[in-house]
């Protein structure tokens, strides 16, 4: 699978197969070794044409924060996943997993924890559902303003029903 990078105007498709590293489909003569991990960051020595570079890796998200002998440079990394649902009018962050809070199991809702208009973060909890003796706090997928709310206490519900939307 080919990895996407673009930093200002210059974009490259960098592709690894069979040990072999090309560049927009051009062999690159080019080898990489590991030195170390710490946290998110990863340092390796490249060594293009000849020429050593230290190159500092760190990744957050759909950017990756790259130093080359110390010197930053932002890159924007996308993989062929990515550019499809691009193609499609979709975004990575904005499917209908980041809008819509489903059951996950047929149950008895306990509680709703929000109502329509409140701004809620990742991971905040939306509805309590009870399914087989348990109880289950279903959260927030994604930070962002609530829709929709299709659920009250006590309701039964299916497994997949639609029970809260949100606004990222």
């Amino acid at each position: 699978m080919a990895l996407h990078l673009r930093t200002g105007e210059t974009s490259l498709s960098l592709d690894r197969a069979d040990g072999a590293l090309t560049a927009d489909g051009e062999p690159l003569d080019a080898r990489l070794t590991r030195l170390g991990a710490t946290g998110d960051a990863e340092t390796v020595l490249l060594v293009a044409d000849g020429r050593p570079r230290v190159v500092t890796v760190e990744r957050d998200g759909g950017t990756t924060r790259v130093w080359v002998d110390g010197a930053p440079v932002e890159v924007e990394t996308r993989t062929d996943a990515d550019l499809l649902l691009e193609r499609f009018g979709l975004d990575a962050g904005d499917t209908a997993a980041d809008r819509e809070v489903r059951a996950p199991m047929p149950g008895l809702v306990l509680r709703v924890l929000v109502e329509p208009g409140a701004e809620v973060e990742a991971g905040q909890g939306l509805v309590v559902l009870e399914a087989m003796k348990m109880e289950n706090e279903l959260t927030a997928p994604a930070a962002g303003t609530v829709a929709a709310v299709h659920v009250t206490a006590s309701d039964a519900v299916a497994k997949n029903e639609l029970l809260v939307e949100i606004d990222v």
